[in-house]
Formats: C-alpha cells, structure tokens, sequence
C-alpha cells in the first residue's frame, strides 16, 4: 500500500473565511479581505486557476499548509494531520492513519488519532488533545535494566490536571514509577498552591523523574542496610540459638554425670553395708 504524503491531496476550494472572487485576468481567486467593486482589497490565499505572479494555485497552498500543520501541531507518533477546511466546527487532528484526498478525515478511523482544539486551555487539558500527546511522546523515561518505558498520561479526576508518568516492573525495595516534572508542579500548584515553600518539596523531588535514578539508588542502598540488619539480626538469633543448644547440652550431659555418680555411690554404699555384716 502507497505511503501516505500531503501531495497526495486534492483540495481545490477556498477557504471558509476568504471569498470566491473573479479577477480580470480571468483567474478564480480566494480573496482574505474585503471586495471592493469586484475586486480583492487584502491578500490572494490561492487561485483555483493555474498559479501566477507567486500566488499558488490551491492545491498547491493546501499541501503547504498541511504540511505546516503537522510538523506544527501532530506529535511524532501521529504524523498527518487532518482537517475540513471548508467547516471550521468539525473535528481537526493528527493521525497514524493517512488523510482522505479531501483532507477532512483519516482514512483508517480505528487507527490511533488526537484532537486538536480550538481553544489553548483545552489543547493543554484535554487528555485527547494533540498537545498533550506531543508533550507525552517527547518524555525521555530514565533508562533502567537497559530499558526505558514510554510515558502514559492520566487526569486526576478532581483538580483536572493532566499527569505524566514512567512506570517501571515491580522490585522488592525499589520505586516502581516516577513523575515528569513540569506535570507533577502544575497538579502541585493547582492544588496546593504553597507548597514549593513548605517540607513538602522534598519529598516531591524524590518521585519525579529527573531524580528517579538517584531516588532508586537511594532507595536500594537503603534496601540493603535493611537487609544487612535483618541478617545480622537473623545471624545473631542463630547464635543465641545454638549457644542455647549448647548450654541445654551441657547440663544434660552434667546431670547425666552427676546421676551416673549417684549411681555407683549407692552401689559402693551397698557394697559396703554387705561387708560389714560379713565381718
């Protein structure tokens, strides 16, 4: 199947906000201001005749255009954008899909896409949005075990923050996920405005993945303090045991000894009671 390429669109029409105007020379042009007696009194968008004088022809601005658009706006795991330029309320985008030839829409809908808004606060807080997966595919996750994990996103469903975060497999003692900094501060001062000034800060550095490495070093040499203590602690409870052994041991073994000798003083004694009567 043919790879997909923005000169691959075939989109010849105006845009929605510039008017449709015939010009003496004969050419159909998409005027961006007002017409004044039939004629254009602001910039030439394109001409849907050939091109001319540097004005392109609109095939050739919307392939630009596009193409603007998605080294703009898609992250890198969704190169193509997509559009309908002739409706401003319809959805726009970035997809791993190639675009239809009109450019309004993927051509594989189940393929991974995001929105792009037409506000900045939702661009920023929208979990769907192009700008949050822009941002989330550009996080370098700290390499551990010779791997790195891709970033996941998630909202906290109170304060409406959008959090970045490296996950990492579950190890006895060790920090099993850390947070992308920048993501991390703006939760913190949304919800708790005065935090940078309080204790607290420190402890927030040590989750986020700035740190992560230094905080997982921590956090194993503190493993192995608790292991070294719980072996001596082991090691000395053997100790007590075995010398608890031998003491057990020994006054067996001393009683034994002392019953043995009780035993033969009764038998000397006994001897000797019959030696007497004999006499």
């Amino acid at each position: 199947m043919k790879s997909y390429s923005t000169e691959d669109l075939e989109i010849n029409t105006c845009p929605n906000y510039a008017s449709e105007v015939q010009t003496a020379r004969g050419s159909t042009d998409c005027c961006q201001g007002d017409l004044i007696d039939g004629k254009c009194n602001g910039s030439t968008f394109c001409t849907k005749s050939p091109a001319y004088e540097g004005v392109p022809t609109c095939m050739e601005a919307w392939r630009t255009y596009f193409t603007k658009k998605g080294t703009d706006l898609c992250p890198s795991t969704m190169r193509n954008y997509f559009e309908d330029v002739t409706d401003p309320t319809k959805e726009k985008g970035c997809s791993v899909s190639g675009i239809s030839l009109d450019g309004k829409q993927p051509t594989d809908g189940t393929m991974k896409k995001c929105k792009v808004y037409s506000s900045e606060s939702d661009n920023r807080s929208k979990i769907d949005s192009c700008y949050t997966e822009k941002r989330r595919a550009k996080i370098q996750c700290p390499v551990v075990n010779s791997q790195s994990p891709e970033a996941i996103v998630y909202e906290d469903r109170q304060s409406k923050k959008l959090l970045f975060r490296c996950d990492y497999p579950f190890e006895l003692g060790m920090p099993s996920f850390c947070f992308e900094k920048s993501s991390v501060y703006e939760y913190l001062d949304s919800v708790f405005p005065g935090w940078r000034s309080s204790t607290l800060i420190s402890g927030v550095d040590d989750v986020v993945c700035d740190n992560y490495i230094r905080t997982r070093e921590k956090a194993r040499a503190e493993a192995n303090r608790l292991q070294a203590e719980q072996r001596a602690r082991e090691a000395a409870e053997a100790a007590r045991r075995t010398a608890e052994e031998a003491r057990r041991r020994a006054e067996e073994d001393a009683k034994r000894r002392a019953d043995e000798a009780s035993r033969l003083q009764q038998q000397l004694d006994e001897a000797n009671r019959r030696l007497q009567r004999c006499r």
